[in-house]
């Protein structure tokens, strides 16, 4: 019974979506709308920004939608893809049952997120493939709002955060499988500012999309910024920074996008399915033989835990990864 009446809950949904958005979109343009669809992590929400500006060729003049979390709206629209944005989990059924009122419906398959397979490639050069475009896979360059720039920028001010050498760190939250412990950020911190590389400061949210409202601790010697910028902010800021260190996220994602040197940590997702070989360098992945264990069937932990302790992030080296650091802050091996 409670599967029969969430499938009737989600067709409801489905429906009063079809009400309240596709059909006024007809109705005022005489044009059926398009609809892009991809409802997880702003990571893969900024992946499918390449495949879906070369989608909206195939369709000019259309009404574009995107339906995506609604903590990530502000990517599509700082992307261009399109100022309409919403976040009706179950969209799909909008594409199935209700295709014919839709010029177009475009939802972001990745291997790693559809039943009985697997990713093969860089999660850009899926989405490409997916619909037949010619395969990239670069990271899509994410604009700097002007405005965004200027508040970020006057909020380090406010807190005495120089811009020059800026590194900035990413901790969490996020799957516990995918975490580093906080034991060797502090390590990590203590390591780099002993070398000399003291302004260093720590991004990130006090809740994640899937757990709520989270404890996050700070890391000793870093400044908190914790829940300190919009995401357009958060794009200005990291694109101003000398480094970017974090685990697999969305901001890892962001420092792609800006160009900003980064060095990624990781264990139980692999970079190679995510990003294009150059930016590959500057990562650190677990040596352990059951790293990257979401990229296999059956999978052995996600929401249901890690039958190893998580061994593949837990006995991730520090010296690794300050090798990593120092290879990008000292290119010239000072």
């Amino acid at each position: 019974m409670k599967k029969l009446s969430a499938l009737i809950q989600r067709h409801a949904q489905a429906f009063w979506y079809v009400l309240t958005v596709v059909a006024p979109v007809i109705l005022r343009t005489g044009r059926r709308p398009v609809i892009f669809s991809r409802f997880t992590g702003m990571g893969d929400i900024i992946c499918t920004i390449p495949a879906a500006l070369e989608l909206k060729k195939r369709h000019p003049g259309a009404t574009f939608i995107y339906n995506c979390h609604p903590d990530f709206a502000a990517v599509p629209k700082l992307a261009g893809l399109t100022g309409r944005i919403t976040s009706l989990p179950p969209v799909g059924l909008v594409g199935h049952w209700y295709s014919f009122l839709l010029e177009g419906f475009y939802h972001f398959a990745h291997g790693d997120d559809t039943p009985g397979k697997v990713a093969q490639e860089p999660m850009v050069a899926e989405f490409f493939r997916q619909f037949g475009l010619p395969v990239s896979e670069e990271h899509p360059q994410l604009p700097i709002n002007p405005s965004a720039q200027q508040k970020a920028l006057a909020i380090l001010k406010a807190r005495n955060v120089a811009l020059d050498s800026l590194v900035l760190i990413h901790p969490g939250p996020s799957w516990t499988v995918k975490e580093w412990p906080l034991a060797n950020w502090n390590q990590l911190v203590a390591a780099l500012r002993e070398r000399g590389f003291t302004n260093i400061a720590q991004l990130g949210v006090g809740r994640y999309m899937n757990f709520g409202k989270v404890e996050v601790p700070v890391v000793p010697g870093a400044l908190s910024l914790l829940d300190a910028f919009t995401i357009e902010e958060c794009i200005a800021v990291i694109a101003q920074a000398r480094l970017f260190i974090g685990i697999d996220s969305g901001l890892l994602h962001i420092a792609a996008g800006t160009r900003t040197p980064s060095v990624g940590l990781w264990g139980s997702t692999l970079p190679h399915f995510f990003y294009a070989k150059n930016v590959l360098e500057s990562f650190v992945v677990s040596r352990v033989e059951c790293a990257g264990c979401y990229h296999r069937l059956p999978r052995l932990h996600w929401v249901t835990g890690c039958p190893y302790d998580i061994r593949c992030m837990k006995t991730l080296p520090v010296e690794d990864v300050l090798k990593a650091c120092f290879a990008k802050l000292e290119p010239s091996g000072k």
